[in-house]
């Protein structure tokens, strides 16, 4: 025994490695401010390329990250998270003073999967909350159903059976609560939803959950297209670069040459080309909304940077200029210079009906609506295995949250 705890005091003494501390990003501090600080050369910054640099303004005040010195007290590794899924690694080339190497690195989590099922006493929010403590499991089971399925009429008799998977790190949720498929028996009627490839949810014949409601938004859909090939993501693997970064925007789909238009009415702060995004429109909207519009082909004759332009104005058309693997728009929206996802501002062509699947999709259903045939009937006998919200945003499953009461 004596021997063992002498091998670790040795491996303690002459290691080259202390412990990682964490720390709080301080109010006020920018990135350039925290590199000068540490004494790591701030040139670091300047070789990122713009979007890089853009993320770099993400970091948020308080936010916890971790440094790991030597016993010389050199810096060998900084890990900053910049949202949940990303984070940003600063390292120490070996060998070699005063050389660090930046990259973006995705924050490992794992998917945890739950069930339930739920027999109404009260009502279906109090029954669920009071069985799981989420309140995020209630929205997001309200939304599979639309406005629909009048889950608020749940009375006692009634019931639900639920499968859904949350992501969690280091235990805690980092997530909200996704719906896999659910079954509601509401006053002797069964109300199906499945999720489906493209996002949204579906009942056992392809018919969609959903009621259309007019959005009244100032910024329009900047392209006419078929699809959105890539949506808005702090954790993308990059065709071209092989490597992690965020997406900060939606990209649309379309041909060469379509026309592209101002979101909103507003003033072009810049035009040109700008790193990857190739040739490239910023246009300044009011309260601090800005729109951006990359890969262009061409801009429309006779914009300068100063141009004031009305919404729906043609102010370019659809390209693969930049670090692009085909032609689409990489658009954009930042509130008070931060990146937003878009596609809660845009105001998308509404439907008075909802969508029904046909085809591969439609096929694609049915095998999932069979597949959840017999896991139904088996949740309606064990109860489920629920994850249950305890201490914050802490995730158990059910059989240690019984362990631990």
């Amino acid at each position: 025994m004596k021997k063992f705890l002498l091998y670790f005091l040795l491996l303690a003494l002459f290691s080259p490695l202390v412990m990682a501390k964490t720390y709080h990003w301080k109010k006020g501090t920018t990135f350039l401010s925290f590199l000068h600080k540490n004494g790591i050369p701030q040139k670091l910054y300047y070789n990122l390329d713009a979007h890089d640099k853009e993320l770099m303004a993400e970091i948020k005040a308080k936010q916890k990250y971790s440094m790991l010195k030597n016993r010389k007290g050199q810096i060998e590794e900084i890990l900053i998270p910049i949202t949940e899924e990303l984070q940003i690694q600063i390292i120490k080339i070996k060998n070699k003073k005063k050389k660090y190497r930046i990259s973006l690195r995705p924050i490992p989590f794992e998917t945890l999967k739950g069930s339930i099922h739920l027999k109404i006493k009260k009502s279906f929010y109090k029954d669920l909350y009071a069985k799981t403590h989420s309140k995020a499991l209630v929205t997001a089971v309200k939304k599979a159903y639309g406005n629909k399925v009048g889950l608020n009429k749940m009375k006692k008799g009634d019931s639900i059976s639920i499968f859904y998977e949350q992501k969690r790190r280091a235990g805690k949720a980092i997530s909200r609560p996704k719906i896999l498929a659910s079954s509601a028996i509401i006053n002797k009627k069964k109300f199906y939803t499945y999720l489906t490839s493209n996002g949204r949810y579906y009942d056992s014949l392809g018919s969609e959950y959903r009621k259309y409601k007019k959005l009244y938004t100032p910024y329009i859909q900047p392209v006419k297209m078929k699809r959105v090939s890539s949506g808005f993501t702090h954790r993308r693997w990059h065709p071209i670069l092989h490597r992690y970064r965020a997406h900060l925007g939606i990209d649309y789909a379309a041909r060469t040459g379509t026309p592209i238009r101002a979101t909103s009415k507003g003033k072009i702060i810049q035009l040109g080309r700008k790193g990857g995004y190739g040739h490239c429109i910023t246009i300044q909207h009011a309260n601090g909304m800005r729109s951006l519009y990359a890969h262009m082909s061409r801009y429309r004759k006779g914009l300068r940077v100063g141009s004031r332009v009305a919404q729906g104005k043609v102010i370019g058309y659809v390209g693969s200029t930049g670090r692009s693997t085909g032609p689409h728009l990489h658009f954009g929206m930042y509130k008070q210079g931060k990146a937003v996802n878009p596609a809660r501002f845009v105001r998308v062509k509404q439907s008075k009906r909802a969508s029904k699947l046909k085809g591969k999709k439609y096929r694609a259903l049915r095998k999932t609506v069979v597949k959840y045939r017999s896991k139904f009937k088996k949740i309606r006998r064990s109860g489920g295995d629920p994850l249950f919200v305890k201490k914050g945003n802490y995730l158990v499953k059910r059989s240690e949250y019984i362990a631990m009461k």
